[in-house]
């Protein structure tokens, strides 16, 4: 859970909700993960959500890190940014196939004595206040990492 806030029930952040939506496709290159840092700042930026902003580019650089390293260099990885009143949503889309976890346990546990697949995913779990891996609707067997941070209040 993100520290700066309350447990408390929230709603989704959903375009349908009010949120704000903000869009940022960029090739698979190295040049991605900075692409998207400079993009989160830029919108959060002096908004009611600049606290949430140095959390939510660390993930979104390790999220975008992750699809790039797994990605060809033809791949396009798609960034989406929703804000509303009380945090935000990111999701970020590519094109490459994965095995989605289970909800609820860590989804890459190890087998004994193997390291974590995926720190980024480690990083996620504990920083945000909400987050997930769903389906998407391109290629088959892609997905998506979505994480949600709520403003304090």
């Amino acid at each position: 859970m993100h520290p700066h806030t309350a447990a408390a029930a929230r709603t989704a952040i959903r375009v349908a909700t009010g949120a704000r939506p903000f869009l940022l496709a960029a090739p698979s290159r190295p040049t991605a993960p900075k692409a998207a840092r400079d993009f989160i700042r830029a919108v959060l930026r002096g908004t009611h959500l600049a606290p949430l902003v140095d959390t939510a580019v660390l993930l979104t650089s390790e999220a975008v890190t992750s699809s790039h390293l797994r990605t060809p260099r033809s791949a396009e990885i798609l960034l989406r940014l929703l804000t509303a009143g009380h945090g935000l949503r990111i999701s970020v889309y590519d094109e490459a196939p994965v095995r989605l976890p289970v909800r609820g346990c860590w989804p890459y546990a190890p087998a004994a004595g193997q390291p974590y697949a995926d720190h980024g995913l480690l990083l996620t779990s504990r920083l945000a206040d909400d987050w997930g891996i769903t389906p998407y609707a391109g290629v088959p067997r892609s997905a998506a990492l979505w994480f949600e941070l709520y403003a304090g209040g």
